[in-house]
């Protein structure tokens, strides 16, 4: 049996919450921050940073940030992270 990390996308206005199974050999470890392409509007991303993490259960829940093209969503999801992370102990 395959083990997966369940990954739950929270708070998006206008959308239900998605959960999403993720093999664990593509990501031992969820990532601090996602951009996930938002459905139905080509070129633009919804961006999530990690709200909890549950290692027994492996669920990672993530909160909605920030809409819009790739490259300002990506932009502020790193802004966030240094600010959480201002030493770069991100993982």
């Amino acid at each position: 049996m395959q083990t997966q990390w369940v990954h739950q996308f929270r708070d998006r206005p206008d959308a239900k919450d998605v959960e999403t199974l993720i093999p664990v050999e593509e990501l031992n470890r969820p990532r601090q921050i996602l951009a996930r392409e938002r459905e139905g509007a080509e070129g633009l991303v919804d961006g999530y940073i990690l709200q909890s993490l549950n290692g027994r259960s492996r669920t990672a829940v993530y909160t909605w940030v920030r809409a819009g093209p790739p490259e300002p969503v990506a932009e502020y999801l790193l802004d966030l992270l240094a600010e959480v992370y201002p030493r770069g102990k991100a993982r």
